[in-house]
């Protein structure tokens, strides 16, 4: 199982890179985050994850993977907030957004967790227990 999962990833990392590559371009600052969240639930609902949650006022989001096995839960965390600095890279994907960028790798996190989230859910019968996954906001003021 482990050597599939580890192709799937590979099969799809450009999607991350896509994934990654859209949250670099629309950065939202702390407490300020609206488009992200709905975009992280989206794309969670689009891979097929059934229980997706837009929590704290539609700021954050939780979702849960379901093993298909009993056994623990586990919580994996990502965060995606911006922080208030210019984005001064000469990139297609540079930050749309003056004076806001994710300078903190925060895009990453977000990205990762999502491809993540997909190759867990394309395995849950191999899964024990359930994952949850928690996209936080404001990390960058909590």
């Amino acid at each position: 199982m482990y050597e599939k999962m580890i192709e799937q990833a590979e099969k799809e990392y450009p999607q991350m890179v896509e994934w990654r590559r859209h949250f670099h371009q629309y950065p939202e600052l702390s407490f300020h985050e609206e488009e992200t969240p709905k975009k992280i639930a989206s794309f969670l609902r689009d891979l097929g994850v059934e229980d997706v949650k837009e929590a704290f006022g539609g700021r954050g989001v939780v979702a849960k993977i379901y093993g298909e096995q009993p056994g623990k839960t586990i919580a994996l965390r990502a965060d995606f907030d911006a922080l208030p600095i210019q984005d001064t890279k000469d990139v297609e994907y540079k930050s749309k957004i003056p004076g806001v960028s994710h300078a903190c790798g925060h895009d990453a996190h977000t990205s990762i967790l999502l491809h993540t989230a997909k190759i867990l859910h394309q395995n849950r019968e191999h899964l024990e227990g359930t994952i949850v996954l928690i996209h936080q906001f404001a990390e960058e003021q909590t």
